[in-house]
């Protein structure tokens, strides 16, 4: 099995992790933004209730003149207590009334700052009616309030984040406007950003542990039940195909090709599957086993061919191939010189006093000097076909190694039959004499094979005359 695949598992493991993971991080902005936009929204309605409820409590005219004159009057006082009891009472960083100065020398006129009981009494802030900060904001921020104050009509609220001396804070602006219209001073409340932040964070934080809580459980549960309906059967059902598979390889014995299916009860697809390749393994053993029983049957008909093959082609007496094969062959070499790449040579052979031998020893004699003969020729031509085509004829089709050698092995085909007719011991049918000629493929003259038969057999018929001439 190759090493580099990828468990099931743990591939559905790291698919489960990595959606959690990105789904925390898409739920948890989502969260920051929606959340961060309520919490603003909620501060921005608080914010807005406290400038609305001060605003309701101050006396426009009474603070203009004591900003003019920077004289306290009594409502100023009384407006400087209701004040203090809003920051003992609401959750705010500060509460005040300034008026910035862009000019020159810029700097905050401090109008009136709301305190704590406390900071009154122990650590007052040294702020008072008509006094200036020129150190303790900077341009920037001047420009904050100045660009509120301008832009601000008196009725809506102005927003912005304020970085000071005294902390990083959100601030809400509204303009005091006198009777005149003019713009006198700036009703402010601050609420530090690090409390939003917190807030913020607490929630973002919360959210993000309630999703990996629940993406936890669900990828226990999800691991749980694709282990229980798909993993671990398809875990069961590969291991029993390989098994089944190592069995089948070049297993020529049907009865031993046994698939052994898992037991699988998932009710879905995958028992689907099961029972599929169950079926699938029975149909193999079957098929297999038809093909072993057409496999046999083929042999046998083979064996029948090669038998009738033998009994049409073979020379009963000889037994080498007869004058049907050798028209077959001859079809092959015609092809080969069509083709231009016929290389050949043919001995025509042709038995001398076989009708003497019939005439005066009877047939079965005579047949014992055609095989005899006939076993010389196949010695000398071990590696060439040899045909008998008529009663006393044979042909020799040299190619190859016997085509190369044909010169040495047609002498000595010469002088093993002089020497055996010669050998007056041995019985008459046993004196073997033979009339051969042999004939080379020639392209320049030669258009098939019977031109060279031709020639081979004129050979013979002249060597006939002289071994008869030669005798006589």
């Amino acid at each position: 099995m190759p090493s580099n695949r990828k468990p099931l598992k743990r591939s559905v493991f790291i698919g489960c992790t990595a959606f959690i993971l990105i789904l925390c991080l898409i739920l948890s902005t989502l969260t920051y933004f929606t959340y961060t936009d309520s919490l603003y929204e909620s501060y921005e309605k608080r914010m807005s209730d406290i400038i609305d409820y001060v605003q309701s409590h101050i006396d426009i005219e009474d603070l203009s003149e004591c900003v003019e004159t920077g004289v306290e009057s009594k409502k100023y006082k009384e407006l400087m207590n209701f004040m203090d009891a809003i920051m003992e009472d609401f959750d705010i960083h500060y509460l005040y009334i300034v008026y910035p100065i862009i000019d020159e020398k810029p700097g905050m006129l401090n109008i009136l700052s709301a305190d704590t009981k406390y900071g009154r009494q122990y650590e007052p802030d040294g702020y008072y009616l008509g006094s200036i900060s020129y150190d303790d904001y900077a341009i920037d921020e001047l420009k904050l309030y100045y660009d509120a104050m301008m832009t601000n009509d008196g009725r809506d609220i102005t927003f912005f984040k304020d970085f000071s001396s005294w902390g990083y804070d959100y601030t809400g602006a509204r303009a005091l406007i006198d009777s005149k219209g003019n713009k006198f001073a700036l009703l402010c409340v601050d609420i530090e950003i690090s409390e939003l932040l917190k807030d913020i964070g607490n929630y973002t934080f919360a959210n993000i542990m309630l999703i990996v809580a629940l993406g936890t459980i669900f990828i226990a549960l999800f691991l749980t039940w694709i282990n229980r309906n798909f993993t671990d059967p398809i875990t069961k059902l590969e291991k029993s195909v390989v098994e089944f598979a190592d069995i089948a390889h070049e297993q020529k014995d049907p009865k031993k090709l046994i698939y052994h299916a898992p037991d699988i009860s998932t009710k879905n697809e995958v028992e689907s599957l099961k029972d599929a390749i169950e079926r699938l393994s029975v149909d193999m053993r079957e098929y297999v086993t038809d093909m072993v029983d057409a496999q046999g049957k083929v042999e046998d008909m083979k064996s029948k061919v090669s038998r009738m093959d033998m009994v049409v082609y073979q020379d009963a007496l000889t037994h080498v191939k007869n004058k049907a094969w050798y028209d077959n062959i001859k079809k092959r070499v015609n092809d080969d010189i069509a083709a231009g790449k016929a290389v050949f040579g043919i001995i025509m052979l042709d038995l001398n006093n076989l009708k003497k031998i019939n005439d005066n020893y009877g047939h079965e004699h005579g047949d014992d000097y055609i095989s005899g003969a006939c076993h010389e020729v196949c010695i000398i031509y071990d590696h060439s076909p040899v045909f008998r085509i008529g009663g006393d004829e044979f042909v020799v089709l040299l190619e190859k190694n016997d085509y190369e050698n044909r010169e040495g092995l047609f002498q000595k085909l010469i002088d093993t039959f002089d020497n055996i007719f010669k050998d007056e011991s041995k019985e008459p049918w046993e004196r073997y004499s033979i009339a051969a000629g042999m004939a080379i493929y020639d392209s320049a003259i030669d258009k098939s094979m019977d031109d060279v038969f031709k020639r081979a057999d004129e050979l013979m018929y002249h060597n006939k005359i002289e071994s008869k001439m030669a005798r006589e």
